[in-house]
């Protein structure tokens, strides 16, 4: 029988927190990859880094399914529309509305973009459905678990489990949008959109419906980044 005195307990907020955290730091380690003379990252090692990033940021979500379930339950058809319409209209925003920069953050800067043209071959399908698998479903079910279930609720109390899932207050959507916008270099429209998946969120009660939103708005920005060849959103 095991001593309970030396079972440790797992803190609440680690399984929402851990998978952002494996995304944001490896994240940051891809600025040091070694560059070739041009000053750019060797394609294929991009692609590898890129691969692994979404390999490990995966294991950690699976480590993390306890937490899977704030997404139940499924959304209606009526709320996935909306939520198929906001998506879209993030898209926009994001492509029309420039981020001037701000004395406190200085510069808003651009994203370090990749084009993967620069691969050839089998590899350059290969990397564009890891991108694609990053960018649309990876990435909206971390950011929404974080950013909209469990930041949302610890601001309103930092015992966030006795907060249901879909409550949100004026202050915690202030507060909540605003870290999520000084998180993106697109500040402003990142600003807007964390206030309008905020408003989904309270609106719906459904964090599902946030993450449809966010994967529909990453979707169309991918379709959108390959047609222009915008590569500075990625």
């Amino acid at each position: 029988m095991v001593n309970s005195r030396f079972v440790i307990q797992r803190p609440e907020w680690l399984p929402y927190v851990l998978p952002m955290a494996v995304f944001l730091g490896l994240t940051s380690l891809e600025g040091m990859l070694p560059k070739e003379d041009g000053g750019e990252v060797a394609p294929a090692l991009y692609a590898v880094a890129y691969a692994v990033k979404a390999l490990l940021v995966s294991i950690a979500v699976v480590a993390c399914r306890s937490v899977w379930g704030d997404y139940s339950p499924r959304p209606s058809i009526r709320v996935v529309a909306v939520a198929v319409f906001l998506g879209l209209c993030v898209t926009a925003l994001w492509v029309t509305v420039p981020s001037p920069a701000l004395p406190l953050l200085g510069s808003s800067g651009d994203r370090v973009g990749f084009d993967p043209n620069r691969l050839s071959g089998p590899v350059r399908y290969l990397f564009l459905a890891a991108r694609f698998y990053g960018l649309v479903l990876l990435v909206p079910f971390v950011e929404e678990l974080f950013w909209r279930s469990f930041l949302m609720r610890w601001v309103i109390d930092q015992d966030f489990t006795r907060v249901s899932v879909g409550t949100v207050t004026p202050v915690a959507a202030g507060v909540v949008s605003a870290l999520f916008a000084l998180a993106h270099p697109e500040w402003l429209p990142a600003l807007l959109t964390g206030l309008i998946w905020a408003g989904l969120l309270w609106k719906t009660k459904s964090l599902s419906a946030c993450f449809v939103s966010h994967l529909v708005a990453n979707l169309a920005l991918g379709v959108y980044i390959l047609a222009k060849g915008a590569w500075g959103y990625w």
